[in-house]
């Protein structure tokens, strides 16, 4: 199916909503979207996956890296709207507990503990 991109920015955040699959071939396009919002300034960048229904290890490695990079530029990265098999890979790799907005968020207003 591939994977199509739209951005918004509201309420001062950044938000990519994904629709389709994250994967080997579309990876990359997720990245470098990741990449120009938190080199542009964007502070609060949220990926919206309501309607992602395949994300394979390259797309995990997206989020993380992306993850790293908005915090080195004291930003924050957040995952919403996993469901299904998106969901169970990102909650059996852990990846739940930082990237997702209700876990990242709990996080930050507990000092990262």
């Amino acid at each position: 199916m591939g994977l199509a991109l739209h951005t918004t920015r509201q309420d001062g955040r950044a938000t990519i909503t994904a629709r389709g699959s994250i994967d080997l071939n579309s990876s990359d396009e997720l990245r470098s979207r990741l990449t120009e919002l938190v080199d542009a300034g964007e502070r609060a960048v949220v990926v919206d996956l309501a309607a992602v229904d395949f994300c394979d290890s390259s797309g995990l490695n997206v989020l993380v890296r992306a993850y790293k990079h908005a915090r080195a530029q004291n930003a924050t990265l957040t995952v919403t709207g996993a469901y299904g098999r998106v969901e169970n890979v990102l909650r059996t790799t852990g990846l739940d507990r930082f990237l997702m907005e209700d876990a990242a968020e709990e996080t930050a207003s507990d000092g990262g503990r």
